[in-house]
């Protein structure tokens, strides 16, 4: 079994890497260290609307962006455009950005955008607020549940959903105070950091995490065990 602490997430975080199709077809390179040039842009602009006193539009294109973004094997995006017929995008964000700072109302009102399950609903909310908020995945929730460290989340219970993202926003903002508690720095890139002494958000965290997965779930480290080393 292979344990990890803390003291390794530095190299987890310079380790991330993201990209698919859409990176090359809108003119990026992959998400990598030490310039994350795609997330960076996208952080930026969700820095912006959440900076509104109020949203007046709906960001339809802006979700658009996130979600070719995010897309993997299970793409949502002909489910967000079939789905827009049926709703108001702008009466679904509003209480996203209203609640942004609520963990729990926020991934509940996020979690009603059309095509938008846990994964998607909280790469919003990640991009929205990255020091606040992160990215649940699959890889990701399948090595904490093989690790013990996350309960099963059922994708067809609302309930289930939010539960487990609250849990997992919260398991990352413990190690955020974790890493500012040990000193760790995080490594310096092109994403702004944190106000503090070593710079962590919660969204880098879940960067380091990201990476943590694709060793737990592979070959022999598929039992590896996130530890905490104080």
């Amino acid at each position: 079994m292979s344990v990890i602490n803390i003291n390794e997430f530095p190299d987890f975080f310079r380790a991330y890497n993201w990209s698919n199709a859409n990176h090359r077809a809108r003119g990026y390179p992959g998400d990598i260290y030490p310039s994350f040039p795609w997330i960076k842009s996208l952080e930026e602009r969700g820095a912006w609307l959440t900076a509104q006193p109020v949203v007046a539009a709906a960001p339809t294109d802006y979700v658009r962006e996130l979600l070719a973004w995010g897309a993997g094997k299970n793409d949502p995006r002909m489910r967000f455009e079939v789905g827009l017929g049926n709703v108001s995008l702008l009466g679904i964000f509003q209480p996203v950005v209203a609640n942004i700072s609520d963990p729990k109302a926020a991934i509940t009102a996020a979690l009603q955008i059309p095509g938008c399950g846990l994964t998607y609903a909280s790469k919003l909310l990640r991009f929205l607020r990255p020091d606040l908020h992160a990215s649940l995945d699959g890889r990701i929730r399948e090595a904490m549940l093989k690790s013990g460290l996350l309960s099963r989340i059922y994708d067809s219970n609302e309930n289930s959903m939010v539960r487990g993202y609250v849990a997992f926003q919260g398991y990352c903002a413990d190690l955020v105070a974790q890493l500012d508690a040990a000193k760790i720095g995080r490594p310096g890139c092109n994403l702004p950091a944190a106000p503090t002494a070593t710079g962590w958000r919660v969204a880098d965290v879940e960067m380091a995490l990201f990476a943590w997965a694709d060793r737990s779930n592979s070959g022999s480290d598929a039992e590896s065990q996130l530890a905490i080393h104080e």
